[in-house]
């Protein structure tokens, strides 16, 4: 029974990725900057599935799934899940470091301070304009396979975007090659 409403969860969220976002597609080639200049590259992350928050360094919501993303660092980060958060206020340069001193994330933060890499990390259209918090899943091939953001309510909820991060997971362990162990002469 518990299997099966699972199962009609998920299909709903996949329902959802489709009719609010553009996915799945590959992760745009932004680069987010940090303060300490050690900018975070996604492509990097291949292999593992990337959870992507977008935020506003003022927004309450924003900074409320920001301690979602650390919770679910901690829970799934042994098993290859990683959180990478972006602030994307019109200062966000001089915002992100004072935001990171003060809630204390538990993954890299850093910034998107132009709003083409915003459009672009997003891909939205013409006319569309994104509401924060904005959050993305990012597989292990370097696809995003959903997006959603304040507007989409009930999606952001917790419990919900752990029952994502916990399917992505679990398909990407299920597909994974088995690992071929040799000996050492």
């Amino acid at each position: 029974m518990l299997r099966r409403s699972l199962t009609r969860f998920a299909a709903l969220l996949c329902l959802s990725a489709i009719v609010y976002a553009k996915v799945p597609r590959p992760i745009a080639n932004v680069t987010i900057k940090t303060p300490d200049r050690r900018n975070i590259d996604l492509r990097k992350y291949r292999g593992k599935i990337v959870f992507l928050v977008l935020f506003l360094t003022d927004c309450d919501d924003c900074i409320a799934m920001v301690n979602v993303a650390s919770k679910m660092e901690r829970d799934f980060g042994a098993r290859g899940f990683q959180v990478i958060g972006a602030a994307v206020n019109d200062k966000a340069p001089y915002l992100v470091t004072p935001f990171i001193q003060r809630y204390r994330p538990t993954f890299p933060v850093g910034f998107l301070d132009n709003k083409d890499d915003i459009i672009r990390i997003l891909d939205l259209g013409p006319g569309v304009r994104p509401v924060a918090p904005m959050v993305m899943f990012i597989d292990q091939s370097g696809n995003v396979r959903f997006q959603y953001s304040a507007k989409d309510g009930a999606m952001m909820a917790e419990k919900n975007l752990r029952v994502i991060a916990e399917g992505l997971i679990r398909q990407r362990d299920e597909h994974a090659a088995p690992q071929r162990v040799t000996k050492q002469p």
